[in-house]
């Protein structure tokens, strides 16, 4: 399969400081994935850090909080209608676990996904409504039915929802429609899916109750999350964060019980997201795409760990045939797609009578992933006349979007912009799919169709060797530091490493000869790298000087990691990725004053880094350093953002006259109120930054004093250095991974 490698750069805002704090690597994928403030780190990386959005801030929450209190007051029968995935059904137990103790008089209903499909329908509504449901909570569902919520409104039953999916125009008629896409894009609950909206939900009733322990359903959010493909930044982040601890102690029987069976019995270590994702999530999944989804439901909220084990052995039966009928569904659509010439008509768009309703979703992924094509499946059932279909789009394309076209064809149809579920008439079927495939297609450009590997670590393993450096140990100290970027799924991938000039001298096949294995050999230790499914390309790569590997590194139990090939091709020319950094002009003024035609250019006084004011482009920039940056990360944290064309030295170095009465101000105040750097560096003058790297007064003297000691030298030099000298320093600086450098004191 072939890839194209895209070497990604270090970029501009780059923070050497956070190297120092967090390793080069994890700093470079961090400032890579748009953190380049110590603030926006510290929060993605420590959950501690990070600053929980009140439940409030989501549209109608509060109203769909004080109905609730109502309902719970007057003893009305509330009911739960949930959806058969994973998200829905921990929605759903999430909400019944927490309710219920509350004392609210609380039932749940799930449709079934081979007969009514996703969200409210009139039949069961209609059920739901003779049982005596007086106030009706939609989780995960129920944005796009606008009708049923205007049936139950009619017959006075309060319609609350709370749903993720995209958002109708105009709102469905309830009482109350709790939905993150109602909020600005960039609000830290605008990913939030059914799981997290349900816990924000708990999470406000708990505290207008005054009761504590609503973080025990972490466990479930977590799951929920994952197992939707929610993005996991912001709060989706942190929740998982919270969460996988509390799932990996969890004590519910039915999680429990699932957890042991997919680890075998043996202690798991540490939960990942991987683990929900692989592990968990598709036994979960299974039983609402073969059956009812309402034991998905029991199995989360049972407290017979003889009925959870019950369960789980049903569920991992359920898994495996969905395996088998997804494999089934790819089979025959592969013949289909052989007769398409997806070159020019670049989308998928299936139909069969034989298919599996609830394994469309997992094939089409399967199928959109293999041919970078959005793909649609749609399985025909001759007895009703009518089709259920379940579509998966790539990066760049909206499968919503597309549907709009065909909407007036359709019965019923939602979801997101990659992954939607349809319902039609078969009698419309082959407008759907001429009208789909031609709206997809018009969507699909060549370079979404791509295959792209997004590279963000590079090693030159020739360089690593002729260095004296253990290239074994370097991927080691990659994994450890890529460990704080943890939890890795969507919106937060696990970063591509590329291996280059590697010599694929101990290179095996499997025993089974479906696999090939490179054998990396350092001085005391050794590590395996897993080619899936390249068994067949042995003889190409044994025969190869040099090659090139594409992987990522993952948990193992038995090793400290294992490294899983994207993909291999022949080491050639290559060249690291680099902003070619300019060639930077001096001017020194260091002895003499500044002529006026300066006036309007970027002057550096000493203010915090990185600047916060708007920057010219930098090919009209010209750079005054009227003061020296503290240190040479500050400099070239300095010169990588600003990229100028034109660098003026008019500084020297700084005075330290009143270090020791700055020293023991700085003391006085650490121990007398709580460590504030801000307010610490404003009253001393010391350097915030420097400030932030301690824990309180008691590290001044080691902490501190180092840094100050490393500034005089740095200074002392700037002072004396040439023109040249300061220049050959810049532009080793402007490059994207400077090499770290230090001034010794004299």
């Amino acid at each position: 399969m072939e890839y194209r490698w895209d070497l990604l750069p270090t970029p501009p805002q780059f923070d050497p400081e956070l190297s120092r704090e967090y390793g080069k690597y994890a700093a470079k994928v961090l400032a890579l994935r748009g953190l380049h403030s110590r603030e926006q780190v510290r929060a993605f990386v420590d959950p501690s850090s990070y600053s929980p959005t009140p439940p409030e801030s989501l549209p109608d929450l509060e109203r769909a909080v004080r109905r609730l209190l109502e309902a719970r007051e007057k003893g009305e029968a509330l009911c739960i209608w949930g959806d058969f995935d994973c998200d829905g059904v921990t929605s759903t137990s999430l909400l019944l676990s927490a309710l219920q103790p509350l004392g609210f008089q609380v039932q749940f209903t799930l449709p079934l996904r081979s007969r009514e499909g996703h969200g409210l329908n009139a039949q069961r509504l209609q059920q739901v409504l003779a049982q005596g449901c007086q106030v009706l909570l939609t989780v995960d569902c129920g944005i796009g039915n606008a009708a049923e919520i205007a049936l139950a409104q009619a017959r006075g039953v309060d319609v609350i929802v709370m749903d993720h999916h995209a958002l109708p125009d105009p709102l469905p008629p309830a009482y109350a429609v709790v939905n993150p896409l109602r909020l600005p894009e960039e609000h830290p609950l605008r990913f939030l899916p059914g799981v997290g909206v349900a816990y924000k939900l708990a999470e406000a009733l708990y505290q207008a109750l005054g009761i504590p322990g609503v973080e025990e359903y972490l466990d479930l959010v977590a799951v929920g999350i994952v197992a939707d493909v929610a993005v996991l930044q912001r709060e989706c982040r942190y929740l998982v964060q919270r969460g996988l601890p509390v799932l990996a102690k969890t004590q519910r029987p039915g999680l429990r019980a699932l957890l042991d069976w997919v680890s075998n019995g043996s202690s798991p270590g540490a939960l990942t997201a991987q683990d929900i994702a692989f592990r968990l999530a598709p036994r979960l999944n299974a039983i609402g795409r073969l059956e009812d989804a309402r034991l998905a439901v029991e199995l989360l909220t049972t407290s017979d760990p003889q009925r959870a084990q019950t369960l789980v052995k049903h569920f991992v039966a359920l898994s495996e045939e969905c395996r088998q009928l997804t494999q089934e569904v790819l089979q025959e659509a592969r013949q289909q797609v052989e007769s398409l010439d997806l070159a020019r008509e670049r989308a998928i768009v299936l139909a069969s009578s034989g298919w599996n309703p609830g394994v469309l979703g997992v094939a089409a992924a399967r199928l959109a992933e293999e041919y970078r094509c959005p793909t649609v499946l749609i399985a025909k059932d001759e007895s009703t006349g009518l089709g259920y279909g379940s579509g998966r789009s790539i990066p760049g394309v909206n499968l919503l979007e597309a549907l709009e076209a065909v909407r007036p064809l359709l019965r019923r149809g939602g979801g997101h912009p990659m992954a939607a579920g349809i319902q039609l008439d078969l009698a419309c079927l082959a407008a759907v799919q001429l009208t789909l495939r031609r709206e997809l297609a018009a969507r699909v450009s060549p370079d979404q169709q791509a295959r792209a590997l997004a590279v963000e670590i590079l090693l030159d393993w020739t360089l690593l060797a002729s260095q004296g450096r253990d290239g074994v140990a370097e991927l080691d100290e990659v994994y450890r530091q890529l460990q704080l970027l943890q939890p890795f799924g969507h919106g937060n991938p696990n970063p591509i490493v590329a291996l280059m000039n590697f010599r694929p001298t101990n290179l095996k096949a499997s025993g089974d000869g479906r696999h090939l294995r490179f054998e990396l050999k350092g001085r005391a230790r050794s590590r395996t790298l897993w080619f899936w499914g390249a068994g067949e390309e042995l003889e190409q790569w044994q025969n190869c000087p040099a090659v090139d590997i594409a992987l990522r590194l993952e948990a193992d139990s038995k090793e400290p990691w294992r490294g899983t090939v994207l993909a291999v091709r022949p080491s050639g020319n290559w060249q690291a990725p680099a902003v070619s950094a300019p060639r930077l002009q001096i001017q020194d003024y260091r002895q003499r004053p500044l002529p006026d035609s300066l006036e309007k250019a970027l002057y550096y006084t000493g203010q915090p880094l990185p600047l916060r004011q708007p920057l010219p482009p930098s090919a009209k920039t010209t750079l005054v350093l009227a003061c020296w940056p503290w240190l040479p990360a500050d400099l070239a944290q300095l010169l990588q953002q600003v990229q100028p064309q034109t660098l003026i030295l008019a500084a020297s170095a700084h005075s330290w006259d009143r270090l020791p009465q700055q020293l023991a101000q700085l003391r006085e105040l650490g121990q007398a109120k709580p460590w504030d750097p801000a307010a610490l560096a404003a009253a001393t003058g010391l350097p915030q930054q420097w400030l932030e790297a301690l824990e309180g007064s008691e590290q001044i003297s080691t902490g501190l004093l180092s840094r100050i000691r490393e500034s005089q030298a740095f200074h002392r030099w700037l002072d004396e250095a040439s023109p040249a000298q300061i220049a050959q320093l810049c532009q080793r600086l402007l490059q994207p991974d400077p090499v770290p450098l230090a001034f010794s004191p004299a």
